[in-house]
């Protein structure tokens, strides 16, 4: 009896992990934004985006290598389209939207936050019109501020036009990721990566092709699922 027991536990146990696994079955960009967090943060820079990043960086002459420490310190890498912090800032860089489209457009929002169903946000008209930041990197005809591409070009001009550079010094290239984020506190932390980066930048395979991240994407998975029950 108790050895049918143990055996009928076991049944359910394994009915009940392959029930989570159908749950989360497509709900790829989730798990991965939290593989993002956990383990590309800590461990190095995605091999997929350093071609996004020099394609930036060579266009608004800038250090590709700072543009990863920016998109480190906003959202550890992330490239998730719903990808939104607290106070309205939207995309891989975070971009206030209306920064992305223009402060000359007129809203009661003081903080710069638009609703995305009431303004189209990637219309390179409008952005002209209102004076905002975004670009077209892709060329696509669109500035999609949750494009890694449209956002990694628009973080680079920003940084290029406000003296970060390749031939500006380190105390204007300062200046430059506090522009970005008026906080000394994120100016540390972004300039802490990027000397980290010109010593040594370690590729990380993108989207779980090592064992390891293998192992990270379902850990997350089932301990995520598991925090539900409980």
């Amino acid at each position: 009896m108790k050895r049918l027991m143990l055996r009928l536990a076991s049944i359910m146990l394994v009915a009940l992990l392959f029930f989570a696994a159908i749950g989360w079955f497509g709900q790829h960009e989730k798990v991965n934004n939290a593989l993002y967090r956990t383990y590309y943060g800590d461990h190095g820079v995605p091999a997929d985006h350093v071609e996004v990043y020099e394609d930036a960086a060579e266009t608004y002459d800038v250090d590709w290598r700072l543009l990863a420490a920016v998109h480190r310190v906003e959202t550890i890498f992330s490239h998730s389209s719903s990808m939104r912090s607290s106070v309205g800032a939207i995309g891989p860089f975070q971009f206030m939207p209306r920064t992305w489209l223009g402060w000359q457009y007129d809203t009661d929002d003081q903080k710069g936050d638009v609703p995305e169903d009431e303004v189209d946000l990637t219309n390179l008209t409008l952005i002209e019109q209102y004076g905002g930041l975004g670009r077209d990197g892709n060329g696509d005809g669109q500035a999609d501020p949750h494009s890694l591409i449209d956002s990694a070009h628009t973080a680079a001009y920003y940084l290029s036009e406000h003296g970060g550079r390749t031939s500006d010094s380190n105390e204007s290239i300062r200046t430059a990721i506090f522009e970005y984020n008026r906080s000394e506190q994120y100016v540390d932390n972004v300039m802490s990566f990027y000397e980290q980066y010109q010593a040594e930048v370690t590729l990380l395979p993108g989207d779980a092709k090592t064992t390891k991240q293998q192992v990270a994407r379902y850990t997350i998975r089932y301990l995520d699922w598991f925090a539900k029950l409980t």
